[in-house]
């Protein structure tokens, strides 16, 4: 992969993360475990809260994928399969940067799990 277009896909990954980033800040409950209210509300508030804390689950493995590519890119071996060593196809990256593995790579782990 040339230089242009790791460039390219940091500039993407940056990007993805600050849009996650933002949007978990965005999400974010104030606290109101000391206001009064009714069952109604409280049971609001709960539903609230256990929404963005699977938002922020379910966004913590994207960051730590795109913090991880980011990383191979300062590295130059960005774009390589963490399995098997071989370049991941150029279309792969483009629908996922922050992908880790090749496509065949990737579904003998999905096989094992």
């Amino acid at each position: 992969m040339n230089k242009r277009d790791m460039a390219k896909f940091e500039k993407i990954l940056i990007r993805k993360k600050t849009e996650i980033l933002n949007k978990i800040n965005a999400e974010k409950i104030e606290d109101t475990s000391g206001d009064i209210g009714d069952e109604i509300d409280s049971a609001s508030q709960n539903s609230q809260k256990e929404m963005y804390f699977e938002l922020v689950a379910a966004e913590r493995h994207t960051l730590e994928a795109i913090d991880t590519a980011l990383t191979a890119i300062k590295r130059g071996t960005y774009g390589m399969c963490q399995c098997c060593g071989k370049a991941i196809p150029v279309a792969r990256l483009d629908a996922i940067p922050w992908v880790r593995y090749c496509k065949a790579c990737q579904e003998e782990a999905e096989k094992a799990n």
